[in-house]
């Protein structure tokens, strides 16, 4: 058996404790704690009995061209009653992607592309729909987006993928796989909003809206990017 001395696990245990502690990823830190923090208040209103309502309303949007706060705060918000797995879903995915993505971006960068991404999500899905629930699931959709063009792009040759065929499992940096794990999410991803629009998979229409467009600006952006520099 393996000791816990093994090459792989020392790497493993620092990549875990880098992003458990946010080094280098203050922006990532800084919006998964928003949204964290938000989210547990969204599910003290259920238990406590709060009035779900106004909360829905001041958070999410229900109606359009009405305007209500939840325009602009359903990027970081829930419908209500919130599924608790796919709050702390939300949670993990910026908190891998976006801390994956800030490690090619600015701080400040990090946090813009979110909101704007996550804004332009909630305002099209709602303009469509009349209703979005989204919440942070477009400005995510975006990081795998953006993250998976931008290493192909920019750095696919980082990623070694003959040391899967030819190199030893021991030797091969844990990195190498957990890279092309990431960036072959979209492969995975695609199939899925596939099935959504087609209706295979039940979903409202905004979050089908919102998550495509959501995923296709974290494409484009990855790709301008890439040009422009």
């Amino acid at each position: 058996m393996m000791g816990f001395n093994h090459p792989h696990c020392e790497q493993v245990a620092e990549a875990i404790q880098s992003r458990l502690f946010f080094q280098n990823r203050l922006g990532t830190g800084f919006l998964t704690t928003v949204i964290m923090l938000w989210y547990l208040f969204q599910i003290g209103v259920v238990f406590l009995g709060w009035d779900k309502e106004l909360i829905q309303w001041m958070f999410t949007t229900e109606s359009f061209p009405a305007l209500s706060p939840g325009l602009f705060f359903a990027i970081v918000s829930h419908a209500l009653p919130p599924r608790i797995t796919h709050l702390f879903g939300n949670v993990a995915f910026l908190w891998l992607f976006a801390g994956e993505s800030e490690q090619h971006m600015r701080q400040a960068e990090v946090i813009a592309f979110f909101v704007i991404t996550a804004q332009v999500a909630v305002l099209i899905g709602t303009a469509v729909s009349g209703e979005s629930t989204l919440g942070a699931s477009g400005g995510i959709l975006a990081f795998i987006g953006f993250y998976s063009v931008h290493m192909f792009l920019e750095h696919r040759d980082e990623f070694e993928f003959g040391a899967l065929t030819s190199g030893s499992p021991i030797t091969t940096p844990v990195r190498t796989y957990w890279g092309i794990v990431l960036v072959l999410t979209p492969i995975v991803l695609i199939p899925y909003m596939l099935g959504q629009l087609a209706g295979l998979l039940p979903v409202g229409r905004a979050d089908i809206v919102g998550h495509l467009i959501g995923f296709l600006f974290g494409i484009g952006y990855a790709a301008a990017r890439s040009r422009i520099r």
